[in-house]
């Protein structure tokens, strides 16, 4: 891994890039050598929205989400671990993406595992990830997570897809007042 003060790259199969604060537009993809090749129970894709969500305000927020039949998007940004302005200069002063991301995966395949009695990945090892550059590609990427289930022709309207932020973050739900605010 190459490493500066300000950011990191590396590479796996993809290539990585963090810097302090940033946001990332992440995709979760299933593991294509398991047997299970589609989320099609809504239980299924209530475990993996509860382990998305359930990541907020611990070590990241979480600013929009979809969970389709064989991957997931979510624009994710870590915390810093310390309350410090110092931290804000140095990306390895926050929680690890890997790491949100591996928590979300790892929840989801036990619990789905569990309730079908097997073992074994269902999610890809790697996540796709790219940084979001500013307000405007903030909001383009949101559109585009919430299209995607008009993409794929699921339904008319992105606010018809049960299983994407528009029916929590978004929805206007008291529950869901003060969501970006950090207490």
């Amino acid at each position: 891994m190459e490493i500066a003060k300000d950011g990191a790259f590396y590479r796996k199969n993809l290539p990585h890039y963090r810097t302090p604060g940033s946001m990332y537009h992440c995709r979760f993809s299933l593991n294509p050598l398991n047997p299970f090749f589609a989320f099609t129970d809504d239980w299924m894709l209530e475990i993996i929205e509860d382990s998305i969500l359930s990541e907020h305000r611990k070590q990241c927020l979480i600013h929009a989400y979809v969970i389709m039949a064989n991957h997931a998007h979510a624009v994710i940004q870590p915390l810093p671990r310390v309350i410090a302005p110092s931290a804000w200069c140095d990306y390895r002063e926050f929680y690890s993406l890997e790491g949100i991301c591996g928590r979300i995966k790892g929840r989801s395949s036990f619990r789905i595992n569990k309730h079908l009695g097997r073992r074994g990945m269902l999610w890809r090892p790697e996540s796709f990830d790219r940084t979001i550059r500013n307000e405007k590609d903030l909001e383009n990427t949101i559109d585009y997570i919430h299209h995607n289930p008009v993409r794929w022709k699921l339904v008319q309207s992105p606010e018809q897809y049960r299983w994407s932020s528009m029916q929590t973050i978004y929805s206007g739900k008291k529950k869901y007042d003060g969501w970006f605010d950090l207490k």
